[in-house]
This record gives structure tokens, C-alpha cells and sequence, in this order.
């Protein structure tokens, strides 16, 4: 009799470890770590700020924590192209859906953080106040883009599991897209780590 080979995908949440690393997978590792970079570096300059909004949106800290958090968003939008050119699931029907909506989420927030890096700065020196109280469109954008981003990265994370390419960790990121729509600070940390652990390393690559 004959012992049937198992394949390295053929349980739930293995990840595979037989093939070159797609580049879907490296970027989205990438993404949780510099999101992890950026909110430490705003920790760092909220210490060395004394805490400050002006201070910290000029301060090197500041600065560099805004361009890590662009670099993470960026990194999960490439992640998301490539994850859709891998699984055809999500090139069609609800997968479709989700991938469009969580890929449409994550550049809106990328770009508001493109303003964070670019012009929160220069408005610094200009209108210090505004920078103090907020911008109301400003924040307003905000919340929408990361609404739409959690919904997103929710019905993605719904679509993976329902396909069976992940199992718990499909829950955990759904969960981590839920934190994403509260008020909560640094919102785009949890879906980063969360997608660092769900598509870098535990989405079966059944192609």
C-alpha cells in the first residue's frame, strides 16, 4: 500500500514552507513591523515633545513615525495586489468585494498619512493652532477612510476564512478590522500585525 504524500498546505493555517517566499507574503511582514516601528517612534517623540502636537509633527521622531506608518499602508496595498494575483477567490464574486473595498480602505488612509508626512509639518510653522485643535476635514477623512479600511479588511478576512486558506487567524484579523473602526490611537497597528501573521505567514497558497 502506498502512504499518501500530504502537501505542506494541507492543514489550516500551515503556512508553506516548500516554495520561494511570494513577494505578497515578505511585504505584508514588512507592513506589521514598521507599523510596530511607527508607533514606537511616536511614543519616543511624545517623550522627548513633552507631548506637544507641534512639537511632535516637526520633531525627527515625529516626522519618521508618520513616514513608517505611510511605508506600513503602502506595503499592505502592494500586499493586497499580490495577494489578489495569487488567489483567484478574490477575483471574483464577494472576494472580489472585499479585496476592492479593504484595498480602496488601506490607500485612503495611506493618504492620510501622506499629509501627515508632507503637510502637517510645513502647517506646523504656519498655523500652529491648527495643528492643536484638529482639522475638522482632516478628521473627518480620517474616520471615513479607516471605516471603510475595517469594513474592508473585515469582509476580507471573512472571505479568506470561508474559503478555508486560514482558520483562527482569519477571526483574529477580522477582529484586529473591527479595532480599526473604533476611536482608538494608531488604528492601522492591529490590521498591520494582524495581516503580518494572517497573510505573511498562515494563508494556505491554494493557487
Amino acid at each position: 500500500m502506498r502512504t499518501p504524500i500530504l502537501s505542506a498546505s494541507s492543514s489550516t493555517d500551515e503556512p508553506v514552507t516548500d516554495r520561494p517566499t511570494p513577494a505578497w507574503r515578505t511585504t505584508s511582514r514588512l507592513a506589521g513591523v514598521l507599523a510596530l516601528l511607527s508607533v514606537a517612534s511616536v511614543v519616543g517623540s511624545a517623550a522627548a515633545t513633552g507631548g506637544d502636537p507641534v512639537k511632535m509633527v516637526t520633531s525627527p521622531m515625529g516626522i519618521g513615525s508618520s513616514v513608517a506608518a505611510l511605508a506600513a499602508l503602502l506595503l499592505l496595498s502592494l500586499a493586497l495586489a499580490g495577494l489578489a494575483a495569487a488567489l483567484p477567490m478574490l477575483r471574483s464574486g464577494f472576494g472580489a468585494i472585499a479585496w476592492t473595498v479593504a484595498t480602496t480602505g488601506t490607500v485612503l488612509v495611506a493618504g492620510g498619512y501622506w499629509a501627515s508626512v508632507f503637510v502637517q509639518p510645513g502647517l506646523a510653522d504656519v498655523a500652529p493652532q491648527a495643528i492643536r485643535d484638529g482639522l475638522p476635514s482632516l478628521t473627518a477623512g480620517f474616520i471615513a477612510s479607516y471605516t471603510v479600511m475595517g469594513l474592508g479588511w473585515i469582509m476580507l478576512a471573512v472571505a479568506l476564512t470561508r474559503s478555508k486558506l486560514v482558520g483562527v487567524s482569519g477571526w483574529v484579523l477580522a477582529a484586529a478590522a473591527l479595532l480599526t473602526i473604533s476611536p482608538l490611537p494608531f488604528r492601522y497597528l492591529p490590521i498591520a500585525v494582524a495581516a503580518a501573521v494572517t497573510i505573511g505567514l498562515r494563508l494556505k497558497e491554494n493557487t
